[in-house]
Formats: structure tokens, sequence, C-alpha cells
């Protein structure tokens, strides 16, 4: 920034400098790398080594700074911060300073999708009769590979080829982004600041440890890695090199990519045997307030007159099992028990669209039917703004769902509840186009 300011040291005064201090500010961050200060502290010793030297400051340039240029400074205050924390700085240097913006990943970060997809799509598309014929191939291709993993790990197979489904097509579809350009353009701009630092960091540490090399560190716009889509902060603290040749490769090795799969969900408490997900039916007068609501031992949802949807009575060993009910298409869709290894899917993705349709597949997989009712497929999808104005419609009726943010979270479906109870509907926590109207119209 200081190549932009043309100061002639030989007629420079006392009264000239709070212009120049005023005239010149760091643009894009209120925290300045040692390259930023350093020039005025120059400047300060050379006027009180000749005070009586007469003032003359050529005027400061008043352009913008470029997207490029603040990019530029960004680089080199993130390569300074990281080497005051104990990184090598040139290989920080040799990692960031290549970087370019991508817009892609800046586009996509600040965009809010304008409908969410029905999760009966989400879940049919996971379960496609691509992705099953394919899965079924890997199941028979890489058998030898799945024995070593189960024994190591205790995850079945059928799940960790869902999720390699699921996530890149089998490895087909991995992203071809510069990972380090990707994170960069999220830590130098836009919402995800923190997220695009921390992962940046996680990076460092993998390179520094010998994990990759830097030349493997291609994936999506997201940051995501590998057939198994990794972020940073995952790879580095939950990839293993399973095959055992010094290269966590994610990339092109089956059995680093599915053991490290395995290694994350047998760290956050996969439960061998165990199942993820059961359909059940409810009696006619199931209160639904107990949807999406705490844990109950099987025994006790038993007793509300939950039941598996073939009509059996539960197992001893089920009896005693928790689970957390959840109805995502309302009353008039499918009811489901999920249970620990439920979450622990969620762990890997935090989205029960996302742990449905890994289950669904992965029974799919074992020649087993996860969801028999039938979905409310005519029902409309509410848009982003619907959301709000649903949001801000129920905290004017009093049933408070906190911030206006188009984000339908445990707060909107309990305030949903609430007003369906009111109106003598089933307080399923489910709003769609009908229902929503009725809403808006009160």
């Amino acid at each position: 920034m200081w190549n932009r300011i043309i100061i002639s040291l030989a007629t420079l005064s006392y009264a000239a400098l709070p212009a120049c201090a005023s005239t010149v500010q760091d643009p894009i961050s209120s925290v300045k790398s040692p390259e930023q200060i350093a020039p005025a502290q120059t400047v300060q010793t050379s006027i009180q080594a000749a005070p009586q030297a007469p003032i003359k400051i050529a005027q400061a340039s008043t352009a913008p700074f470029t997207s490029a240029e603040k990019f530029r400074l960004w680089k080199t205050d993130f390569i300074n911060r990281a080497a005051n924390k104990g990184y090598d700085r040139a290989m920080v240097s040799n990692l960031i300073s290549p970087a370019k913006i991508n817009e892609r990943a800046i586009d996509s970060n600040k965009k809010q999708p304008e409908f969410s997809k029905p999760i009966w799509s989400y879940v049919d598309g996971a379960a496609s009769a691509d992705r099953l014929n394919k899965g079924r191939g890997k199941l028979s291709e890489q058998s030898a590979t799945f024995d070593q993993i189960e024994a190591r790990y205790q995850v079945p197979r059928h799940i960790l080829t869902a999720i390699w489904g699921l996530e890149s097509a089998y490895g087909r579809i991995m992203g071809s982004h510069d990972i380090i350009s990707a994170l960069a353009s999220f830590a130098y701009d836009g919402r995800r600041k923190k997220f695009g630092e921390q992962q940046l960091f996680a990076v460092l540490d993998m390179v520094k440890r010998g994990d990759v090399r830097p030349d493997q560190l291609t994936g999506s716009w997201a940051g995501a890695m590998g057939m198994t889509q990794f972020i940073p902060t995952t790879f580095r603290d939950y990839a293993v090199d399973f095959n055992g040749d010094g290269n966590k490769d994610l990339w092109k090795n089956e059995g680093d990519a599915l053991g490290s799969a395995a290694h994350y969900l047998s760290r956050h408490g996969w439960r061998y045997r165990e199942p993820v997900m059961t359909e059940v039916t409810v009696s006619n007068n199931f209160d639904y307030s107990h949807v999406e609501g705490g844990k109950k031992s099987v025994r006790e949802w038993a007793a509300l007159g939950v039941i598996p949807i073939s009509n059996q009575n539960w197992s001893e060993a089920a009896k005693s099992l928790e689970a957390k009910m959840i109805a995502p298409g309302g009353h008039r869709g499918p009811k489901l028990l999920t249970f620990k290894n439920f979450d622990v899917i969620k762990k890997y993705n935090n989205s029960t669209s996302y742990a449905m349709g890994i289950t669904v597949l992965g029974e799919a997989l074992r020649g087993k039917s996860s969801i028999t009712t039938s979905w409310p497929r005519n029902d409309k999808p509410l848009s982003f703004e619907n959301k709000k104005s649903m949001q801000a419609k129920l905290n004017a009726l009093g049933y408070n769902v906190g911030g206006v943010d188009g984000q339908i979270g445990p707060n909107s479906r309990k305030a949903i509840r609430a007003w369906q109870t009111s109106q003598g509907l089933p307080a399923d926590g489910y709003m769609e186009q009908t229902l929503y109207r009725r809403l808006i119209s009160q």
C-alpha cells in the first residue's frame, strides 16, 4: 500500500504528518502485517533526524484498491500470521502465494438456494438405480479391502459404500478446484472467513506432517477432497494411511479413502450390529409433540403405541436401545425411529436428508427396503422467502422462532407445532404451501 504514496523526505515536515497518517488506511483489515507497519516507522525516524527540513508531500493516490490487490495483501498477512504461529515461512509462502480468487467459491458461498429439494426427492436420488448398480459392483470389486476395514474399525461395508457413492459417485466426481485457492477465497471474502482460515491451517498441518503432497490438493469448490470428500480439518484429524505407503491418498487409493471414512465413523461412536433407523407406525391418537424430541428407549416408544412397520413385536435386545422419532414428511409421510448410528452419520454431514439417504442406499445394497410408506409427493415446498415470511408471522402471533433467517430448525418446528395445536391440526411441525397460506392469512 505504501508504494501509492510519493514522499520527498528532503522536503518533509511535522505539519504534514497527520495528513499522511489519515490518508493512508489499511483497506481490508484492522490487523496490519509487519510489512504494512514498517514503512511508517521508517518515515517517522527520518522526520526526527531532520526536523528543520521543509515539507512537501505529493498527493496520495485516491484510486480504490482492486480485488486482486486486496487479495495479495490478505495473502501477505496470512503468511506472516502463519509464520508467527511457528509454521515454516517458505512452506506457507509456497502454498499460499500462488493462490487465486475462486469466484465460483465466493459466489456459491453467498447464494441462498431459492427452494430446498423435498426430502423424498433427495432420498430417491440417493438410492437411484445407477448408484445402486455401481455400488454393488464396488462391493464385489473391493471385497478384500472391506474385509480388512470391517475387521479393524467395525463399520459395515454397505454404509461405507453408500458414503462413497453419495460423496463422489464412487470416485468419479471429486472436483478439480485448487483447494488452497478455494479456501483462501473463503478466508478473504464472505461469510465463512473463520471456516476458510481454519481449513487453511489444517492444510498446513497436513503438508507439514507429510500426510499429502501439495500437488494432490484438489477437490470441490467448498474445500472437500477425495473419494470421501473430507474437508481439511477432518482429513488432518481422521484420515489414515490404510495401505501403509506413507501417503494418505484419498483421491486414488480406495483403502485409504474407505478406511478413513470407517475411522471417522468409529471414532464418533459407531455401534456395530446396531440399527441406523427403523420405519414405524403409530397409534391414531399419537402425540406428535414427541417427534424430534428427546430420546426414549424403544420400550417407552412401544408404550406410546409405536411399533415396527412390519407389525412384529420389538425384540428384547431392541427394547433397551434409545431412539429419536422423526417424521420429515409430516404425519402423512413415513415415521422413523433413529438410533445412535444415525447420529454418527450426521457427524459426517449434519443433515437429516443426508443420513436418510446413506441409510436407504446402504440397506438397498444389502437387498433390503428401509421405507415403505408413501411420501406426500404432491406437497409443494416453501421457498426461502416463504420460510422467512412464515417465521415472521409465527413471531407476530406469539410463537417465538427467534431470528427470521429462512432456516427451519428446532425452534421454528416447535413454533409450527404450537400453532398447529392451536388450529386443531396434527402437531407434526411440518409446513407446506397449503398450510403456509392458512398461516399467512391469519
